[in-house]
């Protein structure tokens, strides 16, 4: 009798699961929904003929989300990515955009982001660096850095790049300047992401005489000034 016990006891073991090895996956519920780290309602401006690009929720995890774009109310069909991209921005592409994150908890919509497609007389040009490679963000919980470069050429005819480096997504005014501080030209004065930016200035497009004048690049908390000798 002892016998029979032990064996069934065995039996019934062995045909139990082994609760240690089950595992159980919590999908977590959505909280803010933010397009290019705004949660507020914000508008972002866009030069035309640069390519568009939106991101929900940056450096984050959204893989257990179902994500759905946005265009003035109207539901994007096969945009259902983190990244909204279009390789050109173009005028028709202006509008209010919201995304909206869904598990089976709940579905939270994202405040509404306006997007300014605008013609600029000196296009920038964006080498998206870092991790985020879309969003362009490679420090976001350090310290913003620039670096401003030395145009290339220098001494200048007609025409020169001016480069110059954000270590994250911020705030850029480059402008060219005389010797008395008066302006010449206002090449960048925008929102531009981190990675390595040029612009070609023409001199020719201004009333410019040949001497010397300064580039400067300005960012909250930065300010670096270079040299541009005009030759004519």
């Amino acid at each position: 009798m002892r016998r029979l016990f032990i064996l069934s006891a065995l039996l019934i073991a062995v045909s139990l699961p082994s609760f240690a090895a089950l595992t159980v996956r919590v999908v977590p519920r959505p909280r803010n929904v933010d397009v290019d780290g705004n949660v507020e309602m914000s508008v972002k401006h866009m030069v035309a003929g640069a390519p568009f690009v939106l991101t929900v929720c940056k450096d984050q995890d959204v893989r257990h989300f179902d994500i759905q774009w946005f265009k003035d109310g109207v539901k994007l069909e096969g945009e259902t990515g983190q990244h909204l991209r279009y390789p050109l921005a173009t005028a028709d592409l202006a509008g209010v955009y919201t995304v909206s994150m869904s598990s089976p908890c709940a579905t939270v919509m994202s405040k509404p982001m306006t997007v300014v497609v605008e013609n600029r007389r000196f296009a920038l040009n964006t080498e998206i660096g870092g991790n985020d490679g879309v969003a362009g963000h490679t420090n976001e919980v350090g310290v913003p850095t620039f670096t401003l470069h030395e145009c290339s050429p220098n001494p200048v005819t007609d025409r020169t790049t001016i480069t110059f480096e954000t270590s994250s997504t911020s705030p850029v005014t480059l402008k060219v300047v005389d010797l008395n501080g008066n302006v010449i030209a206002t090449l960048v004065n925008d929102v531009v992401p981190a990675g390595t930016h040029s612009v070609d200035f023409n001199t020719r497009e201004h009333n410019m005489a040949s001497e010397l004048y300064y580039y400067v690049l300005s960012a909250p908390g930065f300010t670096a000034t270079k040299p541009l000798m005009l030759v004519k």
